[in-house]
């Protein structure tokens, strides 16, 4: 069964709350979606900047919805079956799943996340969220999928400004958000989409965030014979002249092979570009760097971000696809019964990608997921594998319910 998804753009929370009641009871009106919500997926932009605890309750109250995660973000949206024909950016953005107990938990540091009892099958994937000003944040995304049994923490971090978590409560500070167990199906992944403009390197001498050397050479002279910048510009030191270039720039960084162990990846995340040193030809990036790591800049690019975009959302159809056809030869379900394959998403896009690339991503989630209830917001930074990213888009699916 669907879940349910609400949304409202009115600055007024009474108004909003009114909106957001009648959307869930038209929406529950109908006979594909579920009947007995238990979480809610709740984001808020900065037309509620008072938000709090006291509309928290209103929730709870007018919906009959006990558990909430979520946050503050600077931009949210959210698609329904009932609604506009397109993924609404708004101030209010709602989502209703339901799960069995057992399959999931609210976690944040007043209510840290438990290891599996008879009443809590244990965390296998876990939906976070986290302030931008978190220290720390890669080492404890990172702790936090360990102790998931399938690795994966996705989610993202929510506004700089505000901040503000929910997690059961309002909240500031470290991480929060919802477990889920094995039996609770997660589909999707990471869209990076951007364009490698030259090869790996590694990194042969730095100092904090800065890389002066890569191979041995200057950091700076590979960076800008990469983007093939002409030498007279920088013989010239018109460096005001190739801002623009060195804004599309994002690095994508990776620990040493032999740290990943014998014939494995490391992987690699995606850091931005935060300045250059001409008079030492480093490069100085938004990530503690030490000797060994690998090196590629890569180039921002719209049209090959959708072009991810697009295959991440035909590998999510596809595998929903497989799911339930290996439910019809399981026998767990009937030819004849309709069954959605997908009961809702979450998409969680970089902010700095701009209002242009998220109109245009929405559009293509639309166009493939058709109805599919989705909420989301643009996020500070991205997770997804227990790793932070940037500049990147993170998508999961509900699938199929396995009892149903």
């Amino acid at each position: 069964m669907r879940f349910l998804t609400a949304h409202s753009s009115s600055s007024h929370w009474p108004q909003a709350l009114q909106e957001l009641a009648d959307q869930v009871a038209r929406e529950r009106a109908r006979a594909d979606t579920i009947t007995r919500p238990n979480l809610g997926l709740l984001y808020v932009d900065a037309r509620h900047a008072a938000w709090g605890e006291g509309m928290l309750q209103d929730l709870r109250e007018q919906l009959g919805v006990a558990h909430w995660v979520g946050g503050f973000a600077p931009g949210v949206f959210a698609s329904g079956a009932s609604g506009a024909d397109s993924i609404e950016p708004c101030g209010v953005a709602l989502m209703l799943a339901q799960f069995a107990v057992r399959d999931f938990r609210v976690f944040s540091g007043r209510q840290p996340l438990a290891p599996a009892t008879s009443a809590w099958r244990g965390a296998h994937a876990a939906l976070v969220h986290a302030d931008a000003e978190q220290p720390e944040l890669d080492e404890l995304v990172a702790e936090l999928g360990q102790r998931c049994s399938g690795g994966d923490v996705w989610g993202g971090i929510l506004s700089p400004v505000a901040g503000a978590q929910v997690a059961d409560a309002v909240l500031r500070g470290g991480l929060s958000g919802v477990a889920f167990s094995s039996r609770v199906p997660l589909l999707g992944g990471l869209s990076q989409g951007l364009e490698p403009v030259g090869p790996e390197r590694t990194v042969t001498r730095c100092a904090d965030n800065v890389v002066y050397a890569l191979d041995g050479e200057p950091a700076l002279e590979a960076l800008l014979d990469d983007l093939g910048e002409p030498r007279r510009a920088r013989e010239r030191e018109q460096w005001r002249d190739l801002v623009p270039s060195l804004r599309e720039v994002v690095v994508g960084l990776s620990r040493p092979r032999q740290a990943a162990g014998a014939g494995q990846d490391a992987g690699s995340v995606m850091r931005g570009l935060i300045g250059i040193d001409p008079g030492g030809q480093g490069v100085a990036l938004a990530a503690d760097l030490e000797p060994g790591m690998r090196l590629r800049f890569c180039r921002r690019q719209r049209d090959t971000g959708l072009r991810d975009l697009l295959r991440l959302c035909t590998e999510v159809r596809d595998e929903a696809e497989q799911r339930r056809d290996a439910l019809l030869e399981a026998g767990h379900r009937r030819p004849g019964r309709q069954a959605a394959t997908m009961r809702g998403g979450v998409f969680v896009t970089c902010a700095a990608r701009g209002a242009q690339a998220l109109r245009s991503e929405l559009q293509l989630l639309r166009a493939q997921f058709g109805e599919l209830p989705l909420v989301g917001f643009r996020a500070a930074g991205e997770f997804s594998g227990a790793a932070v990213h940037a500049y990147a888009s993170v998508l999961r699916v509900f699938g199929q319910d396995p009892a149903t």
